[in-house]
């Protein structure tokens, strides 16, 4: 009787180990969207010494998403808007020859600024080789870049964006800011203030991306993303007026005091949109010099 109690037991045990073990499984191979059931199939997944990495895809509707630490970077249904606001509205604006990106690793930035044939060089400083060395290889982001990185105009280099632009003493004409600190466990510490100064000192356009999480919530950049369906540039008037939006981006006074004399001699442009349940209101902030 005992041995057969111990057989039931054994055999319930086995059971138990072997569905753990398929839900194992299956969760490396898909990711279930809890909103309309569909299946993601995890193309790539990897952890490099920096972050998660993972891109996944879905056939039913021909959607693909890169994650950084289970964040989106990347989504198909977005990435052409985001970098037409922060790459070719600037780029067509002001025809920039010598660009640098600071972040952007999975290239799609480099080749919206090398579509342009005045473009002579883009320099991009990504931290982490690894999503590089994906964005290179994977057949998704080599068809949307078009193999940008066999543009010979284009020159990346592996480092700490936050240092390579408070050290480094080139000039550019143009220069994208998108470094993701906020999802990496990279140890370099972004004073925002200090940060954008060296990026203005720097170049004669900028712009910069900036989360939902560094708005203001009761803000007006909230405000005109929820009714801009065509995100346009806004030009910021006065000094008070530019003081108050950066205010709502979450520059402290601080920064304010720092960024002053650059503040005032320089044309501010901001826009926002909301891009819904993908990653909610991102602002970009687009400065030029008088």
């Amino acid at each position: 009787m005992n041995g057969f109690i111990i057989l039931i037991l054994g055999l319930i045990l086995i059971a138990i180990c072997s569905s753990w073990y398929k839900r194992k499984e299956n969760s490396k191979e898909h990711y279930k969207d809890e909103e309309n059931e569909l299946l993601w199939d995890v193309v790539y997944e990897k952890k490099s010494p920096l972050q998660k990495i993972e891109f996944l895809k879905r056939d039913e509707d021909n959607t693909f998403v890169l994650l950084l630490n289970d964040e989106i970077q990347v989504h198909s249904n977005e990435y052409k808007i985001s970098h037409n606001l922060q790459c070719s509205v600037p780029i067509e604006r002001y025809k920039p020859k010598k660009i640098l990106i600071l972040g952007g690793g999975d290239l799609i930035a480099a080749s919206f600024c090398l579509k342009y044939d005045f473009v002579e060089s883009v320099t991009l400083v990504e931290i982490d080789s690894e999503v590089v060395k994906f964005a290179k290889e994977n057949e998704t982001l080599r068809k949307i870049t078009q193999n940008v990185s066999k543009d010979k105009r284009l020159s990346i280099e592996i480092g700490d964006a936050i240092e390579y632009i408070e050290k480094t003493n080139e000039k550019f004409d143009f220069i994208i800011e998108d470094v993701e600190i906020d999802f990496t466990t990279q140890k370099s510490e972004k004073n925002r203030g200090k940060f954008l100064k060296n990026c203005l000192e720097k170049c004669k356009v900028y712009c910069g991306s900036i989360p939902d999480h560094s708005i203001e919530k009761d803000s007006k950049i909230i405000e005109h993303a929820k009714w801009n369906k065509d995100p346009k540039f806004i030009k910021l008037i006065s000094n008070s007026e530019k003081n108050q939006f950066l205010s709502d981006l979450k520059f402290d006074k601080k920064d304010l005091k720092l960024l002053k004399a650059l503040i005032e001699s320089s044309n501010i442009s901001i826009c926002s949109y909301d891009y819904g349940d993908i990653y909610g209101i991102e602002a970009y902030l687009l400065i030029t010099q008088n």
